[in-house]
């Protein structure tokens, strides 16, 4: 399949792999040997207008209360510019409050939106992509984690480049997530490329978050590490 066709075809197709706080709670349920859960296809949006389209789709679940019925899940998505390359000029959000029964339509989230700022004399959009909301039980927030993308005055990824983790909270009471901000990394050039991307990350019980980056040292090839945090 060509990739405009692809594109033209493709959709968010449903949530997949979701982490679901609640299987503790729903584990009796399965007494007859059937997971406590369903599965189905659902198509909450779906965008090409023949310049941008859907990226990264992933969503979150917040729990309300100790009903699973009452349960939001909130999906965040970037919108990609396909004429170009990782371009990434904002990111969207959609929620449903019924599993999945009916959605909002995506807005775009202005807390998640691309900042300029100075890099070496020059202000240079900088973006959040590859992000995934995950649920923070010892908190009881909703957390999402990803990276940024520094790019030309006129929108191009150049290397070397600064990258980060960032990260942002989402309030269910306002419907909006924080603005986003960047993990602090420890001093010197060895973390001066590095970022959480499209990972997804293990929660330990007393709330440690287990975090893999990648990141490329100076002059060397990429690599993989876990922060603690």
């Amino acid at each position: 399949m060509q990739r405009r066709h692809f594109l033209q075809t493709s959709l968010v197709g449903g949530i997949s792999l979701t982490s679901w706080p609640m299987f503790s709670r729903l584990a009796t349920a399965a007494d007859a040997g059937e997971p406590p859960y369903a599965l189905r296809r659902q198509t909450p949006t779906r965008f090409y207008d023949g310049h941008r389209c859907w990226s990264h789709p992933r969503a979150g679940i917040v729990p309300i209360g100790s009903d699973p019925r009452r349960t939001r899940v909130v999906m965040t998505m970037n919108s990609l510019d396909v004429d170009g390359s990782d371009v990434f000029k904002g990111v969207y959000g959609l929620r449903t409050d019924d599993l999945g029964e009916t959605w909002t339509e995506p807005a775009e989230l202005a807390s998640l939106a691309p900042r300029h700022e100075s890099i070496n004399g020059q202000e240079r959009p900088v973006a959040v992509s590859d992000f995934w909301p995950r649920w923070h039980m010892a908190s009881g927030k909703l957390l999402g984690t990803g990276h940024t993308v520094v790019y030309t005055p006129d929108w191009k990824v150049t290397h070397p480049r600064p990258r980060h983790t960032a990260y942002s909270v989402y309030d269910p009471q306002a419907n909006q997530w924080q603005s986003w901000r960047k993990l602090a990394m420890p001093d010197g050039d060895e973390f001066h490329d590095a970022g959480a991307g499209c990972v997804q990350r293990y929660d330990e019980a007393d709330g440690t978050i287990l975090l893999p980056i990648y990141f490329r040292p100076p002059g060397q090839n990429s690599r993989v590490t876990v922060a603690r945090c």
